[in-house]
């Protein structure tokens, strides 16, 4: 006597690759979630080539706020993240490859794509008729991202709060170059993804910055601190000549929350206050090569 119809999303123009406008219809249940957001595996369609293709939507939490507003860190640590990965696969990737049979993986960031609700699950009787419309987790007017479904094994290099995965030197030794390269401004990190035979696509990077501008994951030069007190350099740093003077120091901080994501409102009311201050303890800032 009727059906259960998906979620579904308003067109929007995807600014990283293609330019054409897409929208996304989603399942109506997460098929994953984190400390803030909600993951639902979908379909793209749209006019460009990804019609068709799979896609991952994601949408925070009730107690987050859901407006634009709250997006554009998300959107603009991504963007931070591509940038300096271009750098680095550009500068970095060659000199790391010299003198190799094989010439390592460049590294690659998801741009997601912002989209307004415009339709949220419901039943319709006779085919016809919405009834029991369910905005529990989603709901109208509102904005979402949408990414590419990643397929393969998903990975978590390391995080942004002293987690590191050793066995993948090369995505550790990024995250340490970013900071080095900018002046000790920015460092990415939270690096998670999949690896390819010939790139790393990562997805829902974090962006430590000094002024603390990439939304919750900034944890800014606490976070810094956490990462670089916790990374043992590797020989793709050493060629790189990356130092790091929390390790020069023997300085120990404990990771967080192992291979958890740490929230800027989990930091104590000290770390809020350091990072708010930019009192960086262990390090100097110095003139950016590239930020």
């Amino acid at each position: 006597m009727g059906s259960s119809y998906s979620h579904e999303t308003y067109r929007s123009r995807n600014r990283d690759r293609d330019g054409y406008t897409y929208k996304a219809t989603f399942e109506s249940q997460p098929f994953d979630k984190g400390a803030n957001r909600y993951a639902f595996k979908g379909i793209l369609d749209g006019e460009g080539p990804r019609k068709g293709h799979t896609c991952v939507t994601k949408v925070f939490k009730k107690e987050f706020a859901k407006n634009f507003d709250k997006w554009v860190p998300d959107l603009a640590a991504s963007e931070k993240a591509l940038k300096f990965a271009q750098k680095f696969n550009s500068d970095c990737i060659p000199i790391l490859s010299k003198n190799k049979r094989e010439q390592y993986k460049n590294i690659d960031f998801l741009i997601p794509l912002i989209a307004k609700m415009k339709d949220v699950s419901h039943f319709k009787i006779f085919w016809l008729i919405a009834v029991s419309r369910d905005e529990s987790l989603v709901r109208l007017e509102e904005y979402v991202a949408i990414e590419p479904f990643l397929h393969g094994e998903y990975k978590k290099f390391n995080s942004n709060g002293g987690y590191e995965d050793a066995v993948h030197e090369l995505m550790l030794t990024f995250s340490h170059w970013t900071w080095s390269i900018s002046g000790h401004r920015f460092m990415v990190c939270d690096l998670q993804g999949i690896e390819t035979e010939s790139r790393y696509i990562l997805t829902d990077p974090a962006v430590h910055s000094m002024e603390q501008i990439y939304g919750m994951t900034d944890l800014g030069v606490v976070g810094m601190e956490m990462v670089l007190a916790n990374h043992n350099c590797n020989s793709f740093c050493r060629k790189l000549g990356l130092e790091n003077p929390l390790a020069d120091q023997g300085v120990v901080i404990q990771a967080r929350n192992i291979r958890s994501t740490t929230y800027s409102f989990q930091l104590t009311k000290e770390e809020k206050l350091r990072a708010l201050k930019r009192q960086q303890e262990y390090f100097q800032f110095l003139p950016a090569i590239f930020e």
